[in-house]
């Protein structure tokens, strides 16, 4: 019973519209209208262009899968957090204040690594860093660096973590996969 209850409650803080909310509070615009119509960090900036509040909106959605993970572990005691972490990005995706239109889950999954094995933030993003500034293609930056450090996970740390971390990338990957094809594709 803890872990239904902390897998339900991770997806509804996942899926606190962190973006969508600050849009509306401190521009009056509604970003899923706006841009790709994403409600995530990097639309957020690109419709606003606040630097200062687009930190704050990423801070908001990595912290959102570090506290559903916390919560889990420390108020319901829930050891295996598979269920948890597949939910706060879930929440994020597809949230339930929204209509099921959310982000595409990199920042949340972020918190989750955070809380899960610090560790693997930093490698990914020197990775990420790696692969944008080589290509200068975002996506593919994204996702080559979540193969990678998912392959680290399971080299380093343990194949229980690396379960968790690759279930969740797959959910993320899974959602860049059309701008991927389209950042690809020639032209």
């Amino acid at each position: 019973m803890q872990l239904v209850v902390a897998t339900v409650l991770a997806y509804f803080i996942g899926s606190f519209p962190t973006a969508f909310l600050a849009s509306r509070i401190f521009f009056r615009r509604d970003i899923r209208k706006e841009g790709s119509g994403n409600v995530g960090t990097l639309n957020f900036l690109r419709v606003t262009r606040s630097r200062t509040l687009g930190v704050l909106v990423l801070l908001g959605d990595v912290g959102k899968g570090f506290l559903a993970l916390w919560v889990a572990q420390n108020y319901f005691q829930v050891t295996y957090l598979l269920f948890p972490t597949l939910l706060v990005i879930l929440g994020h995706m597809f949230p339930i204040w929204l209509k099921g239109k959310g982000g595409r889950g990199l920042a949340t999954l972020a918190g989750t690594f955070l809380f899960l094995q610090a560790g693997a933030v930093g490698i990914w993003l020197v990775i990420f860093l790696l692969v944008y500034g080589l290509t200068r293609k975002y996506i593919l930056g994204v996702v080559v660096a979540l193969f990678v450090v998912n392959l680290i996970i399971y080299v380093l740390y343990s194949p229980h973590l690396f379960v968790i971390s690759s279930s969740a990338s797959l959910i993320v990957i899974f959602k860049y996969l059309p701008r991927l094809k389209e950042e690809l594709a020639f032209r």
